[in-house]
């Protein structure tokens, strides 16, 4: 039975029977208190308290969380629920709620609920901005190489002017340093005049570029560097053990096909460290620093989590950085209240 059916079986089963229904737990990431395969009993709950765990009919699913508060709002209440830790939280309408889920009843603490609430408050946000944001566009690669080439003439000394810019992106690259260490063949996509690249620690380091001038900048430093379109990158499968795509050159790319392109070249374990730029980042005054709508950078971290692993990518780690004017230049944020804050984010996946 596909997974549609199965919800439509248990949404009915639930509407008709109601009192005593049984219902087994697919997966431990509904409430981290069940483990797969645990065998709930769901009740009737008209109106659920604070600390039950209800199941919520979500359309195309039927997901379990815990109520962290209620909050009543003209002729139907939303629910403030979230999982044990409290993240992952949301708002929902009390008539969305099919049953509630017997089990220990715990009262969320004070924390848990104050990150819900900002979970909530984000979600918000986010769906009331999502009207005005303008879709992703992706440009030509010639025409990005050509506008590089344009600029490549004193590039590495403009990027050397800003100290603070130097040392705040030795700190953001350091995830994708770490990729690459140990590696015996790694990949740089979109390595410019090789700023990143002369410091990856693999046997064999190549970067490739879609501009000529500074890749003419980058071989005169000796570096192993070829001109080619991410999107068709010119190597066999499994050809290296890490790639690296830093300074947002993702930006430039189909997250689709680079992605694909991406684990095709990998073997199967390597890792790939991708940079990108945030869309928007509020400042200290609550002003955007970034146009909201500009479409090269990223809005959602999802938006890169889904393209990743679409392509057979399993997420390590994320790294969502804040730009400070004083050392260490870039401060790492917990991605649970990080929100709009963030200004760079690193992705560190593994081909599965």
């Amino acid at each position: 039975m596909n997974a549609t059916r199965q919800v439509a079986l248990l949404r009915s089963l639930l509407v008709e029977h109601g009192e005593g229904t049984w219902v087994v737990c697919a997966s431990s990431s509904m409430v981290p208190t069940f483990g797969p395969g645990a065998r709930l009993r769901v009740v009737p709950a008209a109106a659920p308290r604070v600390g039950d765990v209800v199941l919520f009919d979500a359309g195309d699913s039927v997901v379990t969380h815990r109520v962290l508060a209620r909050v009543p709002w003209q002729s139907d209440a939303w629910i403030l629920h979230g999982g044990d830790a409290g993240w992952g939280a949301g708002l929902v309408r009390q008539s969305s709620v099919l049953g509630r889920v017997l089990s220990p009843r715990s009262r969320p603490t004070l924390a848990r609920r104050i990150v819900g609430a900002a979970h909530a408050i984000r979600d918000i946000l986010r769906a009331r901005g999502g009207s005005c944001v303008t879709p992703r566009m992706v440009p030509d690669p010639l025409t990005t190489g050509r506008e590089y080439d344009a600029g490549a003439e004193g590039f590495d000394a403009r990027f050397a002017e800003s100290r603070s810019t130097v040392r705040r992106f030795d700190v953001i690259d350091e995830p994708q340093r770490r990729c690459a260490r140990g590696a015996e063949r790694v990949l740089e996509i979109g390595c410019g005049t090789g700023r990143l690249l002369a410091t990856l620690r693999g046997r064999l380091c190549v970067g490739i570029d879609v501009s000529e001038g500074l890749l003419r900048i980058a071989t005169g430093k000796d570096l192993a560097v070829m001109r080619a379109d991410a999107h068709r990158l010119p190597f066999a499968e499994g050809s290296f053990e890490a790639v690296t795509a830093g300074n947002g050159v993702f930006r430039y790319l189909d997250y689709g096909r680079a992605f694909a392109e991406c684990a095709r070249v990998l073997r199967r374990g390597g890792r790939l460290a991708v940079h990108q730029y945030s869309r928007w980042s509020l400042g200290l005054r609550m002003r955007q620093r970034l146009a909201a709508d500009n479409p090269l950078h990223v809005g959602d971290p999802a938006e890169v989590r889904r393209a990743a692993g679409a392509a057979g990518f399993v997420e390590e780690t994320v790294y969502l950085w804040r730009n400070v004017s004083f050392w260490p230049y870039a401060v790492r944020l917990p991605e649970p209240v990080a929100w709009r804050l963030w200004d760079h984010a690193t992705f560190v996946f593994r081909k599965a």
